[in-house]
């Protein structure tokens, strides 16, 4: 058995301007957990924070697996109703007629080796796939994140949703058994950003997406002292990293990991490209591919990803499997002509991918008063001919998703409107 969630009187959930303690929280969760339905999966639709770490919460008292799609559309939310039929949804309705202001003198463990939660992949390198996670293996990854990151209680603003693996390290798991409290909201705008960072008290931090970063420099938004921001879900430049750093005054650390594994490693982006592998894990080269050992994985995981070994505890990321692509008999990296792309003035978002069975890249740019033409001729400048995009489409913003990610069902809708 492992704690759910630390029982005291320290605040869990910042909303409305006051604290939500987790003795309080717990007395909630328990009368949630004796209204659900007898059902072995929850699909988890609430929108705050509060409301869904309350259902995640509830539905692991009653032993109950939480599923997380990777989307709320309809399409997907019908999908997962289908394949699994003994389900019941919790929505923030569901926080109705609840008694926040007793404390319960329970703290609630589980067993270990339950199936606490089902998530599923973002669907960015194709159709999205299913992973189970125990207790103990999101248990350990939160113990691994907090000592990495957390070196004292903090208060947290997050930008991300919750039903991602990074979300969900982050906006939940960091709250319930690291020491930290979250504020209730998912700002999206850089005004909503400030606004909940400044409904908060010191030491504070931002959890959030390079997509989110960049709106914040476009408008040179000013938020009260933060220390630190952690970042995830897409290629942070180090040039944004440093923009960020310079005008809030605080460290940008990243992210790296998957759906499978958690987080595996960190770094400062400003100071360079390698990254540290969190504490108690390893990689190894194999004739297979790349290995990811860590406690919390029942076998060692094969990434997708190229790495260089640094030495035992530093690696550097060459980019993904998928990202190596081969044309007229030369070799490219979709990331590096993506950085070109972005390297150029004025490009305020963009990315370069190979559509499935094409014979070249493709590119969608959000450029502002920049013509395609001008794009396409800086791009020469730093990028093999036999690698620039066509067709090449400007749009008004990218079809990113909730974490900033970019799926290749979007990329293909986009690049043909």
């Amino acid at each position: 058995m492992l704690p759910l969630i630390n029982n005291d009187a320290t605040p869990l959930i910042w909303r409305d301007g006051h604290g939500i303690t987790r003795a309080g929280f717990i007395h909630a969760a328990q009368q949630l957990a004796a209204r659900l339905a007898d059902r072995t999966h929850v699909i988890n639709l609430c929108a705050s924070r509060l409301g869904f770490m309350l259902g995640w919460t509830a539905a692991a008292l009653r032993n109950q697996v939480t599923l997380l799609p990777p989307n709320q559309t309809e399409a997907a939310l019908q999908l997962l109703q289908r394949n699994f039929p003994q389900h019941s949804i919790i929505d923030d309705r569901s926080l109705d007629k609840l008694d926040w202001n007793s404390k319960s003198s329970a703290t609630p463990s589980i067993d270990s080796e339950h199936i606490i939660a089902t998530l599923f992949t973002s669907g960015s390198t194709g159709a999205p796939q299913a992973h189970a996670k125990t207790w103990a293996s999101l248990t350990r990854t939160a113990q691994l994140d907090a000592q990495r990151c957390i070196p004292k209680p903090i208060n947290l603003v997050a930008t991300v949703p919750s039903q991602h693996m990074f979300g969900l390290q982050t906006t939940v798991l960091l709250p319930l058994l690291g020491g930290c409290a979250i504020h209730d909201s998912k700002p999206f705008f850089p005004a909503d950003i400030r606004a909940a960072l400044e409904s908060i008290p010191a030491p504070r931090a931002l959890i959030t997406t390079p997509a989110h970063l960049r709106a914040c420099i476009a408008v040179n938004l000013q938020i009260p002292e933060v220390e630190f921001v952690l970042c995830a879900t897409a290629f942070l430049s180090e040039e944004l990293a440093r923009q960020t750093e310079v005008m809030w005054r605080t460290t940008v650390l990243e992210f790296y990991g998957s759906t499978e594994a958690g987080a595996i490693g960190t770094r400062r982006t400003t100071e360079g490209d390698a990254w540290l592998l969190h504490p108690g894990t390893t990689i190894s080269k194999e004739m297979a591919g790349t290995y990811y050992h860590a406690p919390h994985l029942s076998a060692p995981l094969l990434l997708n990803d190229q790495i260089e070994l640094l030495d035992g505890q530093q690696f550097r990321l060459l980019g993904r499997d998928m990202d190596q692509i081969k044309i007229a008999g030369k070799r490219g990296s979709l990331n590096e002509m993506t950085q070109a792309l972005m390297n150029i003035p004025g490009v305020k978002d963009g990315v370069v991918f190979m559509p499935a069975n094409a014979e070249r890249t493709a590119a969608l740019v959000v450029a502002p008063g920049i013509s395609s033409n001008y794009i396409l001729d800086q791009l020469a400048l730093s990028v093999d001919a036999v690698f620039l995009p066509r067709p090449l489409v400007m749009l008004e913003q990218l079809p990113r998703n909730e974490m900033g990610k970019l799926t290749q069902t979007a990329l293909l809708q986009a690049l043909h409107i």
